[in-house]
């Protein structure tokens, strides 16, 4: 996947959803995150053997992992980590994430995430993706998202946001409470003095 001038990934849109200064700090000030041990940990691959239950479930034909897919429309790339194709022939994207669930539920900013991975399913693969799953290792639960078209447009106009907001250079501001700023590897550049 070449990652095209211009392009963000869909981490990168999970992050603006989670904090939209980080974004501006990437791209407009071009300063890199501080790697904790806790961000070290998230980064490791994910065995398969979490989600054998889930590949079960939805009667999988094909498994394929971290496929690299690029949306020359909405100027956005990322790889899920992992693409299951039901017997179906439904494309359905799983994420795993190193992190505990909404009281069962998805978290905001991986919903976004994992809805931003349907689109570009969608543009690759010339499908309609309607629905996707994120396991959260802490707790050990499966989060199913419905993916409509309303979840659709409102990421395309994040997605939108976000490239004017590098493009015109627009700091955000702070606007994240302090509590989501402790483990943040950015934190040295908006709160300094936070411990």
């Amino acid at each position: 996947m070449s990652c095209d001038e211009g392009d963000i990934t869909v981490v990168e849109l999970k992050r603006y959803a989670y904090c939209p200064r980080i974004v501006f700090i990437t791209h407009v000030l071009h300063l890199d995150e501080v790697v904790s041990e806790a961000m070290e940990a998230g980064l490791e691959q994910h065995d398969e053997a979490v989600i054998t239950p889930l590949i079960a479930k939805l009667k999988a034909l094909r498994v394929l992992r971290s496929v690299e897919l690029r949306s020359e429309r909405l100027k956005i790339s990322g790889k899920p980590d992992y693409l299951v194709i039901t017997r179906n022939r439904e494309y359905v994207p799983v994420e795993v994430k190193w992190a505990s669930s909404d009281k069962g539920r998805g978290r905001w900013d991986h919903k976004l995430q994992l809805t931003a991975y349907a689109l570009l399913i969608e543009e690759n693969f010339k499908t309609s993706v309607k629905r996707g799953y994120i396991y959260y290792l802490k707790d050990k639960r499966v989060a199913e998202l419905v993916i409509d078209e309303g979840l659709k447009n409102l990421t395309r106009k994040i997605i939108d946001n976000m490239h004017k907001m590098i493009l015109e250079e627009r700091d955000p501001g702070i606007i994240t409470p302090p509590s989501k700023c402790v483990n943040c590897g950015y934190r040295a550049y908006c709160r300094p003095g936070l411990s």
